[in-house]
């Protein structure tokens, strides 16, 4: 779940009126320092409910001291990335996603992000926005710690492709914010429950609505449960 600029108490009180025991957040769109800042409070007053992950915007030029910071002062197990901050322009914000990814993309800086990321095992959330042509690179050249793929890759069109990146042991897809919910069966088939997990992407979904999508296909208990938690448990140690 995002936590940009949101009262940390909306956001706690929506996941607990979806049920959800515990939940990993991040903030994103934002100055790298502000943005571990914006989770790091929300952390601070629910820490037994909050699991905060980092964020590291590339055009900061001090990106690699803030992923030191998150990684080995704050202590935090995961990061999240989003290639729309990693296009030609030098706007980087949500408003200007879709031109930006028309203008371009820096591979080498997102490499270079990547690799210090690895080495300090963190798991990294990469919501790819459909780029497939990128992302199987980096599922298959970086496979020291786990990639979550976001919203099972953001593109319906390349939906098996994604999957099959999924049968890689270090890969995982996200099941939020995938308007037509029977895609999420459709991964189900393609690449096991156990290579997914359930995201809300909160603030701009509810979890509620995006726990229903799942509730409603009926899935046999044991992938629900891997899906709804166990998996990310597995993966954080917890």
């Amino acid at each position: 779940m995002h936590i940009e600029h949101e009262d940390p108490d909306v956001i706690y009180g929506m996941e607990k009126e979806a049920g959800v025991d515990r939940a990993v957040i991040w903030s994103i769109w934002n100055p790298s320092r502000e943005s571990n800042d914006l989770t790091f409070k929300a952390f601070k007053r629910y820490p037994d409910f909050f699991i905060p992950f980092g964020h590291v915007r590339p055009s900061d030029l001090y990106w690699k001291d803030e992923l030191f910071r998150v990684a080995k002062d704050l202590e935090w197990k995961g990061l999240k990335l989003h290639f729309g901050e990693f296009a030609d322009s030098s706007v980087q914000t949500i408003s200007d996603l879709y031109e930006a990814h028309v203008r371009g993309f820096k591979t080498e800086l997102l490499n270079a992000v990547l690799d210090a990321a690895q080495s300090h095992d963190l798991i990294t959330v990469i919501d790819c926005a459909g780029r497939y042509d990128i992302m199987e690179g980096v599922a298959e050249a970086f496979t020291r710690s786990p990639i979550i793929i976001a919203h099972l890759g953001s593109n319906i069109q390349y939906l098996k492709s994604f999957c099959k990146l999924a049968e890689l042991e270090h890969v995982y897809l996200d099941t939020s914010f995938i308007h037509v919910y029977r895609v999420i069966r459709s991964a189900v088939s393609l690449c096991g429950a156990n290579k997914l997990i359930w995201g809300s992407d909160g603030y701009w979904m509810h979890p509620v609505v995006e726990l229903a999508k799942l509730k409603v296909l009926g899935l046999p208990r044991e992938d629900e449960e891997k899906i709804l938690g166990k998996n990310i448990m597995k993966l954080l140690d917890i």
